[in-house]
């Protein structure tokens, strides 16, 4: 909204330390005169004073035209204004800019390489990989909506033990489906627990690969392409894509690394174990715990670990450029990641940034392929669309059985993906069908619903303006309250994508949608007293759909014409 970026302007010309510092602009409590205001705490540090004695002085300052008064109220400075002159200037705003209302456009001409997902390519995804994927996702579009170029990577981990014991278990299977793999998994590891033997030809398998045996790089190349596209096809179903595929083989002999141990033997910090196996000592780096100090890198047989590419596969995403290199991890993979930045900046390079994010939990525990103790993430999907489609049954018996179908898909996925991603990314996450599905309560179908009710609203008016052909009338405290939240919006996307946190987009559009519903009980729109409060109140209806349609569109949920 403009007029938050004068207040900000005005305060920043006359105390040049403030600038930068986030405002956290309120409506007035009850028991405060004005509209807006905020806290003037978080400036108390930088201008060492009391914020009793900083709003006081903010007061004093010459606002915009529009303010018609400024008061104190304690550490709170608070303004009152012309509401409709504020509305007609937000809503105008929202009307011409449509799909980009809420972009501060801050990343035009700026790159970002961003990594998420990189399933190991050994079974069918589980719900809990899918938290990975769904903020990456997120992630990437709250990017591109303020105008980042983002490319998208995958990371395919093709050459791992688990893919040769895989690949020796699926020996005597012909035309293996994607279906079939899980329980081959399961069976494969069980086999390498109790047969030592079996595990060891995994390992023989493993160093044939890396040493370019074409039998066995094409056993390898056709079970991850199995195991690939199957979770691709999963993942596709929940709105995710992806630019660039990286394969782990590609980096097995990587010029970068030759120049790396080069530099890990000059800082003393690599040696040879009693086994033959080539271990940095990452202590020698500047690494501070025991805990995760030593890391192998190769084998004494010469073939390498993980790491080892991983960190290849590191300097090749850094030398591809950009102004931001992210990654999305697990909560279990930060002791990795702190060791991976370590090598990386004894290296002289800038690391990535780990979004990092906690589980989805099993009543049981937390999930493990593995062990087979999983919920499929196409099971779990197909649930959610069948608990959306007997309420939809229910909702529109008549409707064709097409259009249900569609309908139901849209709530379900939509359900699964705000379910997931309105959790803090540092919270776990546990689902709950009744919650996740609710038309009532903090869910997607909620703020879905909301967008299906301004739609049939415009249908019955006949018409969706494009412009303000009048300044908007306000007469109720509920159309204030809801097109004060709507100007907040641009500020809470730029905080989601500062702080990556998707969970911040899912509290707006839920009480973007919760002060429409109050607006919609207290303000009748098309029975409204006369034709300008009617014309004032379908505006705000548009706006207020925008609004929820550009949120939404960002945590990639769609919102169908009836629920």
């Amino acid at each position: 909204m403009e007029l938050f970026n004068k207040i900000r302007q005005t305060i920043e010309q006359s105390y040049p330390d403030l600038k930068g510092i986030n405002i956290d602009f309120q409506p007035t409590p009850e028991n405060q005169t004005g509209d807006f205001g905020f806290p003037c705490f978080v400036y108390a540090k930088v201008l060492k004073t009391s914020p009793v004695n900083i709003a006081s002085k903010l007061a004093s300052l010459s606002y915009p035209d529009i303010i018609e008064e400024t008061k104190t109220a304690g550490p709170y400075l608070n303004f009152s204004l012309d509401r409709n002159v504020f509305a007609t200037e937000l809503v105008s705003e929202i009307l011409s800019q449509k799909e980009l209302f809420g972009s501060g456009g801050e990343g035009k001409g700026k790159r970002v390489l961003l990594e998420h997902t990189s399933i190991n390519p050994n079974a069918s995804p589980h719900i809990g990989r899918s938290r990975n994927g769904l903020i990456g996702d997120t992630l990437a579009r709250l990017f591109r909506f303020e105008g980042y170029d983002v490319n998208v990577h995958y990371y395919v981990n093709d050459m791992g033990k688990q893919i040769g014991l895989l690949v020796m278990q699926a020996e005597d299977k012909k035309d293996l489906r994607f279906h079939e793999v899980l329980d081959l998994y399961v069976e494969a590891n069980q086999r390498a627990k109790d047969d030592p033997d079996f595990e060891a030809k995994g390992f023989d398998l493993l160093m044939r690969m890396e040493h370019g045996d074409p039998e066995v790089t094409k056993a390898f190349g056709d079970m991850v392409n199995i195991c690939l596209n199957g979770q691709l096809e999963v993942l596709g179903r929940l709105g995710l894509t992806y630019d660039t595929f990286d394969r782990e083989s590609t980096f097995l002999h990587d010029a970068r690394m030759d120049e790396a141990m080069e530099v890990f033997n000059k800082q003393g910090a690599l040696f040879t174990d009693e086994h033959g196996r080539k271990v940095l000592d990452l202590q020698k780096l500047g690494y501070c715990s025991e805990e995760g100090r030593y890391i192998v890198l190769k084998r004494a047989n010469g073939s390498t670990m993980y790491m080892y590419r991983d960190i290849a596969y590191t300097l090749e995403k850094i030398e591809r450029g950009g102004d931001m290199n992210l990654i999305v991890l697990g909560e279990d993979h930060k002791m990795y990641f702190e060791q991976m930045e370590t090598i990386i900046r004894s290296l002289g390079k800038t690391p990535p940034v780990a979004v990092h994010y906690s589980y989805i939990l099993l009543k049981e525990g937390k999930m493990s392929t593995r062990q087979g103790n999983v919920v499929l993430l196409a099971d779990f999907l197909d649930e959610a669309v069948q608990h959306a489609r007997a309420k939809v049954e229910v909702q529109w018996p008549d409707m064709p059985e097409d259009e249900r179908g569609e309908i139901a898909r849209i709530i379900g996925i939509g359900a699964v993906r705000f379910a997931i991603l309105s959790v803090r990314p540092n919270r776990n996450v546990i689902f709950d069908w009744e919650t996740a599905l609710s038309f009532t309560g903090d869910s997607g179908p909620y703020i879905q619903y909301s967008c299906t009710r301004i739609a049939s609203i415009l249908r019955k008016h006949g018409s969706e303006p494009e412009t303000l052909k009048s300044p908007l009338t306000l007469t109720h405290d509920a159309e204030w309250g809801l097109v004060f939240r709507l100007a907040a919006v641009p500020q809470d996307i730029s905080s989601s994508l500062k702080l990556k946190n998707p969970g911040i987009l899912a509290t707006t559009a839920l009480d973007i949608a919760r002060r429409f519903s109050v607006f919609y009980n207290e303000c009748p729109v098309l029975s409204a007293e006369n034709e300008k409060i009617r014309d004032s109140r379908i505006a705000i209806c548009v706006a207020a759909r925008q609004a929820l349609m550009n949120l939404l569109g960002l945590l990639g949920i769609n919102a169908p014409e009836r629920m």
